[in-house]
């Protein structure tokens, strides 16, 4: 894997082996395509030759979170590095375009899909701003066990201590974060939790967005605490949501504590149900 559309060895990045998967995310060269290596966690350019279609994989697709881009003046840099750096400018983004987050996982630079450039690369996110009403899609998954449970995990290991729930042969998961080669971060309906799982014991793979409609924050005074848990506590406090400011309903299953992604903050989490309208 490259970071470049070159044979050489000084832009080398990583090793791929038959049998590895990769995702492929710009596919407009006739040689070299972008593409993202869950193997590796890494994006980069590889020779096309070298790749054949898997039918049965799981479906990726770039559409992710539809952002804006807003700046003072001049435009804003698409890059294949996370670094501000004219020599890795790819292309020029202006104030008004539409781009597709793919990943936030840099707390600076994020992984788009621009459409009007057609390119895949690393953005400043600061210079991001939320398109209302959109919510990121993911695969959703099917748990498959030959017997017991998958359990869903706080850590990315086989460890009875990080167990937070149990999935069991037929649940469904969403699917949030690849980078992993062995475990997957996913959101699990059933549970109502957020966790790792360990991918081997997923299959199938429908592009899906989920959502039960957008609504709206209304509180008397002060915000509404997106939260990392269902309950009541400064310490699981992740984000502040106030009057006027819409959320879409991922999962109502709790009489109290909804889960919601917030496009004003592009977080999920958990919101006391009361003060939605």
């Amino acid at each position: 894997m490259r970071t470049a559309k070159a044979y050489d060895y000084s832009n080398e990045i990583g090793k791929l082996y038959t049998g590895d998967q990769v995702q492929v995310t710009d596919a407009s060269d006739f040689v070299y395509w972008y593409v993202y290596a869950p193997g590796l966690g890494k994006y980069g350019y590889v020779n096309s030759k070298y790749l054949t279609a898997v039918y049965d994989s799981p479906a990726y697709s770039v559409a992710g979170i539809a952002m804006t881009v807003r700046v003072d003046s001049g435009y804003l840099a698409l890059r294949n590095g996370k670094a501000y750096d004219a020599s890795n400018e790819i292309g020029k983004m202006y104030t008004g375009e539409t781009v597709y987050v793919i990943d936030m996982n840099d707390p600076d630079y994020w992984t788009v899909y621009s459409p009007k450039l057609g390119l895949t690369g690393y953005t400043n996110q600061h210079y991001l701003y939320a398109v209302s009403g959109t919510i990121p899609s993911y695969d959703a998954m099917t748990v498959r066990v030959q017997s017991g449970y998958l359990a869903l995990r706080t850590a990315k290991a086989y460890d009875a201590s990080n167990e937070i729930g149990k999935l069991y042969t037929g649940d469904t998961v969403y699917i949030e974060d690849t980078s992993d080669s062995r475990y997957w971060w996913v959101y699990a309906p059933t549970l109502g939790q957020e966790g790792y799982v360990n991918k081997d014991y997923l299959t199938g793979g429908t592009f899906y967005t989920y959502s039960l409609g957008s609504w709206t924050v209304s509180v008397q005074s002060g915000y509404l605490a997106l939260r990392t848990a269902k309950a009541y506590d400064a310490s699981n406090e992740i984000g502040k949501l106030y009057t006027g400011e819409t959320v879409q309903v991922i999962d109502a299953s709790d009489s109290k504590y909804w889960y919601v992604y917030a496009p004003t903050l592009n977080m999920y989490g958990y919101v006391n149900a009361d003060y939605l309208y």
